[in-house]
């Protein structure tokens, strides 16, 4: 007998193909119990931007992680984020470059647009045209880095299965984009702890939370009707749904009842082996 169980009793066992977490539990799950490779991984992404040109690569590699850790895929953290750096690091690099002139552009608009006394209204529409395509650009950010790193596509088709899904999935991004616009407003409220906080947080936490909310839009309209089409067979189904399919006997896990063994009652006499 066990220190708080009976070995004597068998339990139910475990469904393979038993009903899926919701999301929300799913994500908190992924979260906690990845915690410290999170942790681990900002620092390394915040070293590998450090050069402002390596920023696109950086990102495609901490998504790609990020991917690996939503699909629950082994991996080696300093060895495959390097890896992943140097596989992407053509098309990404280019996204990266986009991305830091479109913040500098944002900066300097906000700025000259506070310090204008008088403003027409020409100028405030062209002023929240600006705005809302920078807004477009981020989202579309989603879904660039995921696509750079598990398709195999131009860059031309990546951007524009980006601006499709943006409208596709807007729910789900529009969660992504407040926090992240939550942080970049924390950061500019409280400047100085945000600064000794950024080799820890948010980095790692925001990619990962647009890899949950946004990849899913990716398999689903992209990865999975492809696989579909060609009837080959997706990676990123597990083995065991793939066998369930083709299976001739169904599998029992979960659904056995327990069994309660009986005590055999103590018999004198010799043991014969």
């Amino acid at each position: 007998m066990g220190l708080f169980y009976s070995n004597n009793v068998s339990g139910k066992g475990v469904a393979k193909n038993g009903p899926k977490k919701k999301p929300f539990f799913r994500f908190w799950e992924l979260f906690f119990s990845h915690f410290g490779v999170l942790l681990k991984l900002n620092l390394i992404y915040v070293l590998f931007c450090l050069p402002v040109v390596t920023i696109g690569p950086a990102t495609a590699a901490l998504t790609a992680m990020m991917r690996n850790i939503y699909l629950e895929r082994p991996q080696f953290i300093w060895h495959d984020f390097v890896q992943y750096f140097k596989k992407n690091f053509k098309q990404s690099v280019f996204i990266g470059i986009l991305d830091v002139a479109a913040v500098a552009l944002t900066v300097i608009m906000v700025i000259q647009f506070s310090n204008r006394t008088n403003i027409d209204t020409t100028m405030k529409i062209m002023y929240t045209l600006s705005i809302a395509v920078m807004v477009l650009f981020l989202m579309m950010n989603f879904y660039i880095y995921p696509q750079i790193v598990a398709l195999n596509l131009p860059l031309g088709s990546i951007i524009k299965n980006s601006v499709i899904l943006v409208f596709v999935n807007l729910p789900a991004e529009l969660i992504v984009l407040a926090l992240t616009l939550g942080f970049v407003a924390l950061f500019l409220f409280f400047t100085f702890p945000m600064v000794f906080l950024l080799p820890i947080i948010p980095g790692a936490w925001l990619v990962f939370l647009s890899v949950f909310c946004c990849y899913p839009a990716i398999q689903k309209h992209l990865i999975n009707p492809y696989y579909e089409r060609s009837g080959e067979r997706n990676p990123e189904i597990p083995d065991w749904e793939l066998e369930s399919e083709d299976a001739v006997f169904e599998d029992q896990g979960g659904k056995e009842q327990p069994i309660h063994l009986k005590k055999e009652k103590k018999k004198h006499g010799k043991v014969i082996k």
